[in-house]
């Protein structure tokens, strides 16, 4: 009777060691799947970084800012002319037409072909 209780107590012992042991290998894997995806995201956010800190010597680079002065402010350098095409007359050279075509919503387009 003593032997059965003590080995009764030795499996009872055995098996809350073993769900214990279960619980914190389950527990390990999950932090080892969230070290990985933070570590993804790290690396994604120091390439996002590097882009942009590329990005950023680009825009403040004399070539850059030169090239912004004449295409956006119209700035020339000593010497130069400015020439400025007006919009009718760019548009006739380009061949666009002068009428705006109105663009009609998709659902009364359909009625058009259907009911027409």
């Amino acid at each position: 009777m003593v032997k059965k209780l003590a080995l009764g107590l030795i499996i009872l012992v055995s098996l809350i060691i073993a769900y214990n042991l279960i619980i914190q290998i389950m527990s390990a894997m999950k932090s080892g799947e969230r070290l990985s995806s933070v570590a993804d995201a790290v690396y994604k956010l120091e390439a996002k970084n590097k882009a942009l800190q590329d990005k950023l010597t680009q825009v403040q680079s004399p070539d850059f800012l030169e090239e912004e002065i004449r295409n956006k402010l119209g700035f020339a350098k000593k010497g130069e002319t400015v020439v400025v095409i007006p919009d009718d007359k760019l548009k006739l050279v380009l061949g666009a037409s002068t009428s705006a075509q109105i663009r009609l919503p998709n659902w009364l387009g359909w009625v058009k072909v259907f009911f027409k």
